[in-house]
């Protein structure tokens, strides 16, 4: 039985019981008031009749006071409800009976409740009595129809109150039937509802309390969708844990690292699941909830080997800041490890590779200062023995002179030849004149030998106060990246830029032409790239190659100033 129902069964019972306790009253007073009409109206007719015989002086029945007096009795009678008998010596004198109305009578129960237990009333004159009945038909049948009157005013009063309630209770629930039909709506998930604003101060607040709750209700579900949703597709391991460090529950990245169903591990003991590493702290740690940060321990593979693992783990509290359990991450940094330790080897690589490269310059110049300072002074020496024998023959001796002649030509092509070995081992510029002048000659140099090719040189900054390390990689890329386009790249401008920005140098070597494949440099000739990629690599650098097919080839290096 719903609300509205209710509240108008209380109100009707309420008026159906004002209804019977008014009518009860009515009857009560009706009894009353017809007993006392009654016991009046009788006296009143005694009293009457008993004036009438003292002032015609007594009754005979052949006397003008019979008629008189019969009159009397059956006016009383008829208008005062009695039933009056009058006696003289003789016997019954005449009898006056109550007219019966036409008016439909009460029911018997109502004359039953209403006629008055009223005794006789005996009177004695003269040589006769009277004795008077009360006969309230008529004034019972009056209070009838004035009580069947009300009562049908209060059915209607009732009636017409009951329906206005049952309207208006309806009308004061219907707030209350759309908060539970949004209540309902709560129950299967459709959290935006919301209720309008109501006329009622009360529901008003009621409505706006509602609203305000599902709207924190809805954000707090789509904030716990999002964290289920970020717990479920976390690559971590994630797993919550009792206090005894049994595992509640669970992520799909924990099943994968632990190898096993969630069905299975649910009430295990996370520390008894294989750490080979930190075993007792991370038994110490689960058991009294502790914060452990980045805990590196293993967990051995069902294919052999381990992994590595940084274990976490954080209280979890409730609202009361009480603790209930605790949160544990397991990342898998099995990866990370072997690229750290590739990182390491890469570096000791590009360390060895460097310091192979200052050996393998320290011994060109060392080289280089052989060949100029040994060998050079032996051909200026022979050459010279050669040109005083050659002049001395020149007319005594023709075959002497040819030979020395053939001698001075030989050691003039071998220091050409050992010149040009000392300017490949270590440029001689770069040490006596620096970067600028060793380049501008260098760039001159190949103009000459390919003078179909168009070279442009550009160079802004402070270039000439550069490191030795730097000078010699600046010119070994300059040197590497020409020798690979003059050789591959059919190109018909080489243009090199060399920029010293304060912080870093930048160098441009571009040209216009057939381009190539970026790829992995493994071809031979990658090798000058990689060469160059390394030397960039090894001072701190960056190294990248822009090349399409038809479009030529660009290479961009910068070096951070300061590294030698």
């Amino acid at each position: 039985m719903n609300l509205r129902v209710k509240v108008n069964l209380f109100f009707a019972t309420l008026l159906l019981m004002s209804l019977f306790v008014s009518m009860g009253v009515l009857i009560s007073n009706a009894r009353q008031s017809v007993k006392a009409d009654m016991e009046e109206t009788m006296s009143a007719a005694a009293q009457l009749i008993t004036v009438s015989l003292s002032t015609e002086g007594g009754l005979d029945r052949k006397g003008g006071m019979y008629q008189h007096l019969h009159d009397l009795v059956v006016a009383l009678s008829e208008i005062r409800s009695l039933h009056i008998l009058l006696f003289d010596d003789e016997g019954l004198l005449f009898e006056g009976e109550p007219r019966i109305g036409k008016e439909a009578s009460p029911p018997e129960w109502f004359i039953d409740i209403l006629l008055p237990k009223v005794s006789p009333l005996t009177k004695r004159f003269g040589q006769g009595h009277m004795v008077i009945y009360a006969a309230p038909l008529q004034e019972i049948n009056e209070r009838w129809l004035d009580i069947r009157s009300i009562l049908a005013l209060g059915l209607g009063i009732f009636i017409f109150v009951g329906l206005t309630l049952y309207w208006g209770v309806g009308r004061l629930l219907k707030p209350l039937e759309r908060l539970l039909e949004a209540l309902s709506g709560f129950e299967q998930g459709n959290l935006h509802l919301r209720l309008p604003r109501f006329s009622m101060t009360e529901m008003d607040q009621i409505s706006q309390s509602f609203n305000r709750m599902g709207q924190t209700l809805e954000q707090s579900i789509e904030e716990n969708r999002r964290l289920a949703v970020l717990v479920q597709q976390s690559g971590d391991a994630i797993l919550s844990l009792d206090h005894a460090g049994h595992i509640l529950l669970c992520n799909p990245a924990a099943e994968k690292l632990l190898n096993h169903q969630s069905a299975s591990l649910l009430g295990n003991d996370l520390a008894s699941i294989g750490f080979s590493e930190n075993k007792q702290q991370i038994q110490e740690a689960l058991e009294s909830c502790k914060r452990v940060e980045n805990l590196e321990t293993q967990l051995p593979k069902d294919e052999g080997g381990t992994r590595s693992i940084l274990l976490s783990t954080v209280p979890l509290l409730d609202r009361e800041k009480i603790v209930r359990g605790v949160i544990c991450t397991l990342r898998d940094i099995t990866e990370h490890k072997q690229m750290e330790a590739a990182e390491n080897q890469l570096r000791e690589t590009r360390l060895l590779a460097q310091h192979m490269a200052e050996v393998q310059e320290g011994e060109r110049r060392h080289l280089a200062r052989e060949l100029h300072d040994e060998l050079g002074q032996c051909l200026t020496a022979i050459k010279t023995d050669a040109v005083l024998i050659r002049n001395r023959t020149e007319e005594t001796e023709p075959k002497v002179f040819t030979s020395a002649q053939a001698i001075i030509d030989v050691a003039s092509h071998i220091y050409d030849v050992v010149h040009n070995m000392i300017t490949r081992l270590r440029p001689s510029p770069l040490d006596d004149l620096g970067l600028i002048t060793t380049l501008e000659e260098s760039i001159s140099a190949w103009q000459k030998r390919q003078a179909e090719i168009s070279f442009k040189l550009s160079l802004s900054g402070e270039l000439n106060n550069l490191s030795e390390a730097m000078n010699m990689t600046v010119f070994r890329v300059v040197q590497e990246s020409i020798t690979n386009a003059v050789r591959h790249a059919n190109a018909s401008e080489i243009r090199i830029n060399v920029n010293n920005e304060g912080e870093q140098l930048v160098i441009d070597i571009a040209d216009d032409g057939k381009g190539m494949e970026v790829q992995d440099f493994h071809s031979d000739v990658d090798f000058g790239l990689l060469g160059m990629r390394e030397r960039a690599h090894s001072l701190g650098g960056e190294f990248k190659l822009t090349s399409a097919l038809g479009e030529g080839v660009l290479i961009h290096i910068t070096l951070p100033l300061g590294i030698n």
